[in-house]
């Protein structure tokens, strides 16, 4: 994809590298990543992952791929993936899609992301490390779908910028870089989950109850315990949805994920769903906060997920209206 605007950009060992591309990683963290792609380079990814003992299952569990059905890429579509980590979903969008573009903010993970998709040959993949500062470098009407897929919570992390106005500026931009017709898939977590309720330390803030508590109150507990700045910023249903209606999207579809997202046994309508849609043995494997909500009157159930999970269309008329 070409860039945008007066967006400039290199490319360092197939990855286009960013201006706003981020330098806030650990060094320890850093130091992992590289010896994992020297490993790469040498004996391939999965057993490089493997040696260095570095989320093996969690970066390759099918169950983490099933919310790529949710919005059905087609062989045409044009696709982009936000905070695509290292590349564990590429590959598997690459294969059904016509192109996908990848934009992951930390060089080290974009450039693991680059040698695992060229393993695998393919070669309809762009990747990109950047985007730090919420602008898309992409130009308008560039994708058919886009992903974002438990990012949205951490994107404000690395920057001045206030989160809930670099949220709206981000959402913003994705409706920008989508086609008339174009389909988000957008995942988060939910600032209502039940185990906040429950008083669960909010792993963002590092306060029990956490996201759940009053924004300013948030903000006393964090400095008064000199937590610094938070990682993190959650919405509610009804936030989330003011944000992507502000942007444009005007066609917005709750879906459910339980017991999350990231590890979904279940994802699809909320209408009709109960314990008896999980796979058979599901329920008693459960944490029990998960278990408790199975128990919560439909309305409060759906509020109180875990995860938000919104699959929303960029309107065709907009093509018109411009």
């Amino acid at each position: 994809m070409s860039k945008t605007g007066t967006t400039e950009f290199e490319y360092q060992n197939g990855v286009r590298i960013l201006a706003d591309q981020s330098s806030h990683e650990e060094p320890e963290a850093n130091e992992k990543l590289e010896s994992i792609i020297k490993d790469a380079k040498a004996i391939g990814c999965v057993a490089a992952l493997e040696k260095h003992n570095h989320h093996l299952t969690y970066l390759t569990d099918a169950k983490r791929m099933s919310y790529l059905d949710a919005v059905g890429i087609r062989d045409t579509d044009d696709v982009l993936e936000i905070g695509s980590s290292l590349g564990q979903h590429i590959r598997i969008i690459a294969q059904r899609s016509k192109s996908v573009s990848a934009i992951e903010v930390v060089p080290l993970q974009a450039a693991f992301s680059r040698i695992w998709c060229d393993e695998e040959g393919l070669e309809n993949v762009d990747i990109s490390t950047g985007g730090a500062s919420g602008q898309l470098p992409y130009d308008d009407e560039s994708f058919d779908v886009v992903f974002c897929n438990y990012v949205l919570e951490w994107c404000a992390g690395r920057t001045e910028m206030d989160p809930a106005d670099f949220h709206r500026k981000y959402i913003g931009e994705i409706y920008r870089v989508l086609k008339p017709g174009g389909r988000l898939y957008l995942s988060t977590k939910n600032r209502l989950s039940l185990k906040y309720i429950l008083g669960s330390r909010d792993e963002h803030l590092g306060v029990r109850f956490g996201s759940l508590l009053p924004r300013g109150y948030q903000k006393r507990i964090r400095h008064k315990a000199r937590l610094g700045r938070t990682t993190g910023y959650l919405h509610s249903w009804n936030g989330l949805e003011a944000i992507l209606k502000d942007a444009g999207f005007d066609d917005n579809q709750r879906i459910l994920a339980f017991p999350d997202a990231r590890f979904p046994e279940y994802l699809g309508d909320f209408a009709g769903f109960s314990a008896n849609n999980l796979p058979q043995g599901v329920t008693e494997s459960l944490a029990r906060k998960d278990r408790l909500s199975l128990r919560l009157p439909a309305r409060a159930f759906d509020l109180t997920t875990n995860s938000l999970v919104s699959r929303s269309k960029k309107a065709k008329k907009y093509a018109e209206a411009c």
